[in-house]
């Protein structure tokens, strides 16, 4: 369990890192939100469902009811994204596409990485 929670954080971070910074590197311009934030936040919570998720398969607790978590936790990880970046997320200001675009790489990445992880996980149990 250990190994894969160290290669969890490994991959996370590096998913981070680079996404993060290829990201605003491809933005030339200023963005009117916070596009650090957000992949900060997809970073720790995606991270954190995934070392759960792999303790509770380890644990034996609640083993047959772990997708069920799963889902539970992604829709979690959506309502604490809209209420942490409402200002952003349920501005009056509308945004052009290739921001609204933007704010959804960093969730399609990290989304991607968790459900490849978290169906190893399933499939081992």
């Amino acid at each position: 369990m250990l190994k894969s929670i160290l290669q969890y954080i490994i991959v996370f971070t590096l998913l981070f890192l680079v996404g993060k910074y290829t990201h605003l590197a491809i933005l030339d311009y200023s963005i009117p939100f916070p596009l650090g934030k957000m992949y900060l936040f997809h970073y720790l919570f995606s991270m954190g469902i995934c070392i759960l998720i792999a303790y509770l398969a380890f644990a034996d607790i609640l083993k047959e009811q772990l997708s069920l978590i799963y889902l539970a936790t992604l829709f979690l990880k959506l309502i604490f994204f809209a209420i942490l970046f409402k200002s952003t997320v349920f501005s009056e200001v509308v945004l052009p596409r290739i921001d609204r675009f933007s704010m959804l790489i960093p969730l399609i990445l990290f989304l991607t990485v968790e459900v490849l992880f978290i169906s190893k996980i399933l499939k081992k149990i």
